[in-house]
């Protein structure tokens, strides 16, 4: 049997701490920094293994002693969910009192015999009025408000009360500065928020965001509430000899051989971009599997590389539409620096930064220096180069 190309070559999900390639350094200086109390912003466009460098940081100081917590806000739908989330989260790193907290929440606090009641009520008398979150669902919707607050205040009981530090990862923060406003006013929930926190020092805190310019907003400017509030970390560029290395070992534990021009190629495709990298070579093991073939030339990589650019089609696609409503010049710069070209000079110099100012928090162009812009996925890239602008 071979092996699944999906699970050599994850592409759309978290990759565990094993299967990273290139990161050592990033998850090495995350954890050292959340095990000395430091907080943490990581800000970036999607795909590019904030997640992932975050859960193994987290596995890394869990090994060390330190409680964490992780929380979604993808997942969290409202100020109630968010706290009932916060108190299981938290809560969960006492094991015994873990798994009294998941038959309550099942079966009901009914369900529970005398021991385990009593640990309840012990917990409670340790931690506060906040444990019933967890206990009970549903008890948070009956005051938002006050819920998320008992909520906010639980990691420094928890951490305090069992001498530990406990590491707080909210993924995709952002989230709480949408326009649809899932917890309330966002001045206020980060007033809030920033209060508790302040108040919390055995509590690191790991904020991870894929729409850099709001987690910017959230936490540069002066006058708001998190301002100052931790340091922004910057995922280093993943080396080329790690990617070799790296996909080499995946290859291989397939039983395949790759050329090292196939291999070379792979990653110069990839342009050092995580995802479209590995997609890439998913897509190049995917075709070895329906070719019967166990040997990687440079013949495979392009059919590889060919199968990857259909598979995001349909993605790519909603992408230009996207564009498109952007802003009427918004398709034709973007299709100037995939093709590595200058911005129309008829571009007044005032519509062509919107234009890029639009694209960059649309999270398609970034900014790598001075008048250096260029577009974030290298196969989307390659997509706007041969793309007809009347299509």
């Amino acid at each position: 049997m071979r092996q699944a190309s999906g699970d050599l070559f994850p592409t759309d999900v978290p990759i565990p701490a094993s299967q990273l390639i290139g990161r050592g350094d990033d998850v090495r200086e995350v954890a050292t920094a959340l095990e000395n109390g430091t907080n943490l912003i990581l800000a970036g466009p999607r795909r590019t293994g904030k997640t992932s460098v975050c859960d193994a940081a987290l596995g890394r100081v869990e090994r060390s002693g330190c409680y964490t917590a992780r929380l979604d806000l993808f997942r969290i739908s409202d100020a109630a969910e968010l706290a009932e989330a916060l108190a299981v989260a938290v809560i969960a790193n006492r094991s015994p009192i873990r798994r009294i907290v998941r038959r309550a929440r099942e079966l009901g606090r009914a369900a529970l015999n005398a021991t385990q009641a009593a640990a309840v009520l012990k917990l409670k008398g340790e931690l506060g009025d906040g444990v019933e979150l967890a206990i009970t669902p549903g008890w948070a919707a009956q005051d938002p408000v006050r819920a998320l607050d008992l909520a906010l205040d639980l990691p420094e009981r928890a951490a305090n009360a069992d001498g530990r530090r406990l590491i707080l990862f909210f993924d995709e923060f952002q989230e709480l500065a949408s326009e649809r406003r899932p917890y309330g006013d966002p001045d206020l929930v980060t007033k809030r928020m920033r209060a508790a926190f302040q108040r919390s020092p055995s509590v690191s805190f790991l904020f991870a965001g894929s729409i850099e310019h709001v987690m910017r907003d959230l936490f540069a400017p002066g006058n708001r509430a998190f301002s100052g509030f931790g340091s922004f970390h910057r995922l280093h560029p993943i080396a080329a000899e790690d990617w070799a290395q790296g996909l080499l070992e995946r290859f291989s534990a397939d039983d395949c051989t790759i050329d090292p021009p196939a291999l070379a190629r792979i990653v110069e495709l990839g342009a050092q971009h995580p995802r479209a990298t590995m997609r890439i070579a998913q897509q190049t093991h995917l075709v070895s599997v329906q070719l019967d073939r166990r040997d990687i030339d440079l013949d495979l990589v392009q059919l590889g590389y060919n199968a990857a650019l259909d598979s995001d089609l349909p993605t790519m696609e909603q992408t230009v539409e996207h564009i498109r409503r952007l802003h009427k010049n918004a398709l034709q710069v973007a299709r100037a620096l995939a093709r590595g070209e200058t911005v129309p000079r008829r571009l007044a110099p005032a519509i062509r930064d919107r234009v890029l100012k639009l694209l960059l928090r649309a999270g398609i162009v970034e900014h790598v220096a001075r008048a250096d812009w260029r577009i974030v996925d290298p196969l989307f890239q390659a997509y706007l180069r041969d793309l007809d602008p009347l299509g």
